[in-house]
């Protein structure tokens, strides 16, 4: 298969200007907070959401609009701009920067495993629709045509063990590539939703992560480096700046010509749940798998249960 990530190097003119616009922003709150339930946690790769682990993030740009001063540069970026034009097919695709977001990632005794981001689909996205059912039409193969390719740009601040990345450019069955502490000036640019791709394990023998985080809990910045408070501001933890991996992520809608951003922006033909539902059926017939087209698909366990068992993501070799 094609490969589907880019590596990117030289990212940043100044990397020091950009960890500085970090340092004056926040708060900083955790990631369960951006998953729009449990279950959308859990399709990110944790089963179980138990405890609320020393992740955090903010937003620096959303639907193309900057958020926190300074942070256009970051959206505008030229290098992320021309990787994306070169994974969306050439010179010929449009690019389309809309978010902007910093992780920061404190000590961690476990992996994020790998996982694959939320795919959106024309008429057909997170916003209304499960997570699980947008997942499988992804691994389906079904919509692409329906597709909108979001690529995703990371570049990371960290010299300390661990907290490497994995990701897996040309697809589960292919080799992991890796790009590990201490982070150069670089960056990969991936479409998310089609590259598994995992964080290892963060901090050395010695690193313990904090307790007693809940998603009220939040990062700001101290006069030490980095203080975890609670919702009444007791500090819970703090951490110098080399305690913790900082991940800048960027995003951009991709079009392979000017003809498919046309047809995105002008709303025809769109998904709609009978499409899916009779797409999934014709292809459950054609693999031979007894069905019967569901009155309540959203719902239907026995229906749901197949799809599960029909279209699989293979686990990527470690």
């Amino acid at each position: 298969m094609a490969a589907t990530a880019v590596r990117i190097s030289p990212v940043w003119e100044n990397p020091e200007a950009v960890m500085e616009l970090i340092r004056s922003a926040g708060p900083f709150w955790p990631l369960a907070n951006y998953a729009a339930s449990d279950a959308e946690m859990a399709a990110l790769g944790k089963d179980r959401v138990t405890f609320t682990p020393p992740w955090f993030r903010q937003d620096f740009a959303r639907e193309a609009k900057v958020l926190v001063p300074g942070a256009e540069d970051i959206l505008s970026n030229p290098h992320f701009a021309a990787a994306a034009q070169e994974l969306g097919g050439g010179r010929d695709a449009v690019v389309r920067p809309q978010a902007v977001y910093v992780n920061i990632m404190g000590p961690t005794p476990f992996s994020f495993p790998p996982h694959l981001d939320i795919p959106a689909f024309r008429g057909f996205t997170r916003a209304t629709e499960p997570v699980w059912l947008l997942k499988t039409m992804k691994t389906s193969g079904l919509f692409e045509q329906w597709r909108t390719k979001i690529v995703t740009a990371v570049s990371w601040f960290y010299s300390g063990e661990g907290g490497n990345f994995h990701y897996w450019p040309e697809g589960p069955e292919g080799p992991m590539a890796i790009e590990a502490s201490p982070y150069g000036n670089v960056s990969v640019l991936a479409d998310n939703e089609a590259t598994f791709h995992a964080v290892s394990p963060l901090g050395g023998k010695g690193a313990t992560m904090p307790e007693g985080l809940t998603r009220e809990s939040r990062l700001v910045r101290g006069d030490s480096g980095w203080d975890v408070k609670d919702e009444d501001g007791v500090v819970l933890a703090q951490f110098s700046d080399a305690d913790v991996r900082f991940t800048v992520s960027w995003k951009a809608d991709v079009f392979h010509s000017a003809d498919e951003a046309a047809l995105h922006d002008s709303g025809a033909d769109p998904l709609t749940l009978r499409t899916i539902v009779e797409c999934f059926d014709e292809d459950l017939k054609r693999r031979g798998i007894p069905t019967e087209m569901p009155d309540d698909p959203l719902n239907d366990q026995v229906w749901i249960a197949t799809l599960a068992k029909t279209y699989q993501d293979p686990a990527p070799r470690m």
